[in-house]
């Protein structure tokens, strides 16, 4: 019969167990004594200083004693510990300023297995050795580090820690796999990437890979699912995550093809009914072709509006479930009651961006007053809608 194992996850969520029981501390909602334990838990059977616990515990609140408050979280801790489904015993051993989880039972912890693999990967020479330790190392990393303490200082350290080292090893496995013509295993291993780390140059690897197998269509619909994701994500996209995106969606193209099918592939999947919704990148491509052309053979008509949805008190709304309801009632409108000539994207939360080709500003108001007019029959007499002219075709 196999002996049974503490077992710790902390990448993608928190959860252990002894052998097929839990260990829930008490349920509570990230108690101290439960920091403590996955503290401990990162390298587990190691001696960790007892200052530094502390002040990773209590260095960021008002506590009178640190000393006497890690006292009592220790306490706390060993008395979970001796109701806990584990094996009676003293677990926690302070010694010489160090405090440690003595491993008389057997261990394992994601985290320090992770590690350990990490310290592997850099001694490590052989090729094909180095390239076995990163499948295990990133098969180990499910995901961002405790994301339920996300805010606590001592595990954002931690979490960059073991996002840098598992960047650096997940970079060594695709160009490994790339070299040996693997594309299936790189486009698994990039797509899981970037769902834990959207807009970090996965999706890149992930069209590539899906190129070089011939999986076109994929490929689109890969990078089509991450400009839609970072749509929603709105202003918390940096420059530089926009731009990967770009050079991502650079990347996607299909083989040769007659002309019918070219054109095929072109066209609108159904009938051309309102205004076009594209996404944001999209968006960007039409405006800055018309200003192309505006610049080069005189005015063409068009205006470039900002549409803000507002909360009761006449703001930009913040609420994201409340902007996700009036902002599908406001693509019903576009689609309805504008041309189909017209183009609209979402650029945030709370923002639409509308494109009137053709419209010029004695158009204004007659498009801002349909759109007003529309949205109040969807919302029940309430429009809640702002729209401001940002472009007349005049601007350079």
């Amino acid at each position: 019969m196999a002996e049974k194992k503490l077992r710790i996850k902390m990448f993608g969520g928190f959860s252990t167990e002894y052998g097929n029981e839990a260990l829930t501390f008490g349920r509570q909602r990230d108690p101290k004594f439960g920091q403590l334990f996955q503290i401990l838990m990162t390298r587990p059977g190691k001696g960790f200083n007892k200052k530094d616990i502390a002040e990773a515990l209590y260095g960021s609140e008002q506590v009178e004693d640190i000393n006497a408050s890690l006292n009592n979280t220790i306490f706390r801790l060993r008395k979970y510990l001796k109701s806990s489904p584990l094996p009676p015993g003293e677990y926690l051993i302070l010694s010489g300023g160090l405090l440690r989880f003595d491993c008389k039972i057997q261990v394992e912890s994601d985290t320090w297995s992770f590690e350990c693999a990490g310290q592997e990967f850099k001694k490590e020479q052989d090729v094909r050795e180095r390239a076995e330790i990163c499948k295990r190392a990133c098969e180990l990393y499910q995901g961002e580090f405790l994301p339920q303490l996300s805010s606590e200082q001592w595990v954002i350290e931690k979490s960059k820690e073991y996002e840098k080292l598992f960047t650096q090893m997940l970079k060594y496995l695709l160009q490994y796999l790339k070299e040996e013509g693997d594309f299936i295993r790189i486009e698994s291993l990039a797509a899981r990437a970037a769902e834990i780390y959207p807009y970090e140059g996965w999706e890149r690897w992930q069209v590539e890979s899906l190129i070089a197998r011939g999986c076109h269509q994929e490929a689109g619909q890969a990078y089509q699912a991450a400009v839609e994701h970072m749509q929603k994500a709105g202003g918390f996209i940096s420059k530089r995550q926009r731009v990967g995106i770009q050079k991502t969606g650079m990347k996607i193209q299909y083989p040769a093809g007659a002309d019918e099918d070219i054109t095929r592939c072109l066209m609108e999947p159904g009938p051309a009914e309102g205004a076009y919704r594209c996404t944001l990148l999209g968006f960007s491509d039409c405006y800055r072709m018309l200003k192309r052309v505006t610049f080069r053979d005189g005015p063409v008509y068009f205006s470039l509006f900002l549409c803000t949805i507002l909360d009761g008190g006449g703001n930009p709304a913040s609420d994201r479930e409340y902007c996700k309801r009036v902002g599908e009632r406001l693509c019903v409108t576009f689609q309805k009651c504008l041309r189909r000539g017209d183009v609209y994207a979402q650029y945030s939360d709370s923002q639409y961006l509308l494109l009137c080709v053709g419209a010029g500003r004695e158009n204004v108001s007659e498009i801002e007053m349909r759109i007003d007019v529309d949205l109040r029959k969807r919302r029940g007499g309430r429009g809640e809608i702002r729209c401001r002219l940002l472009d007349d075709g005049s601007k350079w």
